[in-house]
């Protein structure tokens, strides 16, 4: 994002200078807007190889998904928009609306996820505690492990797609540029809506997102969701991680002994180290998204010459 609101910036302060390609414009536009959803599918298909073997949701994998969608979808975006040498203070309205109401609606997904992982920091730093009154206190501590149950947070009419068919008469530039943003924001929605399925253990926010992502029509998306919508369908939305500490909450609520004990005590640091890892990722996304939107605006802040 900060890459597409720097590029963003250098061309707005040369407006006046630029000369664009002559010739068959819609042709170029079609051939740019081409190369952006190649881009697209080349990072859908290195993601496409890691879902292979995929059984369930876990958070190695969403954190693969998070850190390797978004950016490549927001780079290959900037690139569109530089080789289309059509800078954001030529866009029209609905354009500007368009990209502007999909980062707000990205920062709210973002925050939704930051909530969801907070509430499954507590649950563990609760259950550590259970563990540690194991020896001293083995009735106190059987009492308090609990089997970790998240509340969703995801209400799926706060969120609505924004991008909106140009009128006739755009030039071919703006229309492959809103082509793009569509399936960026498609992209980016449905990105949000796995993983905030993974953090709240239930599959409404992904299968939310997946409507409002109906409209991409890059066909390694098609197939990378199939596989996405098969798993969750089968197995629901519970990552691997959760699962693993509450089945050893069981086992040790069953009468399982020190082994027992041992093993979650490893499942409890596998899931703070997963979670931590999450976080910092989820934050990352939120302070470029953030970023990015506050340089957009400042483009229409300073003075034309």
């Amino acid at each position: 994002m900060p890459l597409l609101l720097q590029t963003f910036n250098k061309l707005c302060s040369k407006l006046d200078n630029h000369h664009h390609r002559r010739g068959c414009k819609s042709s170029f536009s079609v051939s740019r807007l081409q190369a952006f959803e190649d881009d697209v599918s080349s990072c859908l298909n290195q993601l496409l190889l890691s879902t292979s073997d995929l059984k369930s949701l876990s958070f190695r994998w969403l954190l693969q998904l998070l850190q390797g969608l978004i950016p490549s979808i927001h780079q290959a975006f900037a690139k569109l928009v530089v080789d289309l040498e059509y800078p954001v203070g030529k866009w029209g309205a609905d354009l500007v609306d368009g990209y502007l109401n999909y980062s707000l609606n990205l920062l709210d997904l973002l925050n939704s996820i930051s909530f969801s992982l907070a509430q499954l920091r507590n649950s563990r730093v609760s259950l550590s505690y259970a563990l540690s009154l194991i020896q001293s206190s083995p009735l106190m501590a059987v009492s308090r492990l609990k089997p970790i149950v998240l509340k969703r947070s995801f209400e799926g009419s706060e969120i609505r797609g924004n991008v909106k068919d140009q009128k006739k008469g755009c030039s071919d530039e703006e229309w492959a540029i809103e082509k793009a943003l569509a399936t960026m924001e498609g992209l980016g929605y449905w990105v949000c809506g796995i993983v905030l399925s993974g953090c709240e253990g239930d599959s409404t926010a992904y299968f939310e997102m997946r409507r409002l992502a109906a409209g991409v029509t890059v066909p390694a998306f098609k197939v990378l969701d199939s596989v996405i919508f098969a798993v969750v369908s089968a197995k629901g939305s519970v990552l691997e991680e959760v699962e693993e500490v509450n089945a050893a909450v069981a086992k040790i609520i069953g009468g399982g002994g020190g082994e027992a004990v041992e093993e979650m005590r490893r499942r409890l640091g596998r899931l703070e180290k997963t979670v931590d890892g999450m976080g910092k990722e989820v934050d990352g996304r939120f302070s470029e998204v953030l970023d990015g939107r506050s340089r957009l605006l400042d483009v229409f802040r300073q003075p034309k010459h």
